[in-house]
């Protein structure tokens, strides 16, 4: 899959030069952004009139539209999540965004709906997000990864039909939307339950199985708006004709604080997916709470990270549930990891330790690393984990195809074809046990 993703410094160019116009460089990220995903909607057939309205006046018009097509859009015409209705655009601002989208579409290659681009263009666009609230997509292949080592098996071993997962840092859903879609269709491997049919019913399963939770209300409304593009997409719909009663489990809350939240209720999931902020909180007070509501991980300068770590294990996964998460691995270094890794890891089952930071993950600065428990007690004495011995030679022209990135995935094949082919052997010596 291939993105028109332009270099950063297009966007923010884009984004001051409609905030000489609002005055705010957060409604102007909204504003170029809003005209974007009404393009995306209208391009793939999506919105219920086939014309764009044109203007700002016709762009509000097409997100009241959209918004009234399904329950969970509502918020695109919500003054509280998109202040546009309350700071008009002038004539120049317009062309400005409409000449940048014209040029440089947030689209994918070819038709495929999924958004990728449309999610990473709001990153790119928002400083106040991407600054204030660490919002870092993660890129699709890496998605891929961490859903093939939670919720692949959690539906193995809970089944198609009844597993359900969340991302309690979802951004603007490129780990939901990768989940959406292999809820939908579940691979098959070994001696499996049939998955679920490919119709409407799979659909509809793969929504009521995915979950997404973020403090940013406009990224949640993003995500939604993705699972149901994806939705009416594979159904050969437009939005409206996608059922008001087929759930979009999305919510904007905070998911380390907040505990009147329906989606965080505990454990309610069997795979839980998250690139957390690795972010120390700059507001003291959201500092002092969050430590307080984490003690056992939130010491010292920590990161966000190991409290959201705390809340997929302690809280949101069912026993034995499935907690998979790119993380920062400063923890290893620095001082607040110490109880991390001597009191609190060892209380669960540790299954994959990878090195990522020698890989190259577009937009992530940070050395990186992903973390694989279970929600249990340690069972066996074995953890994977995948090393790595150097990083790039160079940047590659596609990331999901650089030399480090491609040798983590031959690794990780490796492993689990061999833990298939024991599984097999044990079950076949039980069997053979039973029958003599």
């Amino acid at each position: 899959m291939t993105t028109r993703t332009l270099p950063p410094a297009a966007y923010d160019r884009l984004t001051a030069a409609v905030a000489r116009d609002t005055g705010d460089r957060r409604t102007a990220a909204l504003w170029s952004h809003a005209a974007a995903l009404v393009r995306h909607a209208h391009v793939h057939g999506l919105a219920p009139a086939d014309e764009r309205p044109p203007g700002p006046d016709g762009l509000l018009k097409s997100l009241e539209s959209l918004a009234g097509c399904h329950p969970a859009l509502a918020p695109l015409a919500d003054p509280a999540v998109l202040p546009l209705w309350e700071q008009p655009l002038g004539s120049a601002a317009w062309n400005a965004i409409e000449e940048f989208w014209d040029r440089h579409p947030a689209l994918e290659d070819g038709r495929r709906v999924d958004g990728y681009a449309l999610g990473d263009a709001y990153q790119l666009l928002s400083d106040e997000a991407r600054k204030g609230r660490a919002l870092c997509q993660t890129p699709p292949w890496v998605a891929r990864l961490l859903l093939r080592l939670s919720l692949e098996p959690a539906i193995e071993e809970w089944g198609p039909a009844d597993v359900r997962m969340i991302d309690p840092a979802c951004g603007t859903g490129h780990i939901a939307v990768a989940a959406f879609h292999m809820a939908r269709v579940p691979p098959i491997r070994g001696r499996r339950s049939a998955p679920v049919g490919h119709g409407p019913r799979a659909v509809e399963r793969a929504l009521a199985a995915v979950s997404g939770v973020d403090l940013d209300a406009y990224a949640a409304a993003l995500t939604a708006y993705r699972l149901l593009a994806c939705s009416a997409s594979v159904l050969g719909v437009s939005l409206d004709q996608v059922p008001a009663s087929w759930p979009v489990n999305v919510a904007a809350a905070d998911s380390l604080l907040d505990r009147t939240e329906p989606l965080l209720a505990a454990g309610a999931y069997h795979a839980c997916v998250a690139n957390p902020p690795y972010i120390t909180p700059k507001d003291p007070a959201v500092r002092d709470q969050v430590r307080a509501a984490y003690p056992q991980v939130a010491a010292g300068k920590y990161s966000l990270a190991l409290p959201f770590t705390a809340l997929m294990l302690e809280h949101l996964a069912v026993p034995g549930g499935f907690v998979a998460q790119l993380t920062a691995n400063s923890f290893m270094k620095r001082e607040f990891g110490k109880r991390y890794i001597t009191d609190f890891l060892p209380r669960f089952d540790a299954r994959w330790i990878i090195d990522t930071s020698g890989a190259y993950i577009p937009g992530h600065g940070t050395p990186t690393c992903i973390l694989v428990h279970r929600a249990r007690p340690p069972v066996g004495d074995t953890v994977t984990v995948i090393r790595g011995n150097r990083g790039e030679p160079h940047v590659p022209e596609d990331p999901a195809r650089g030399l480090v990135w491609e040798a983590i995935e031959d690794a990780v094949d490796n492993r689990l074809a061999w833990d298939r082919f024991q599984a097999g052997a044990d079950l076949a010596r039980r069997s053979g046990d039973t029958t003599t």
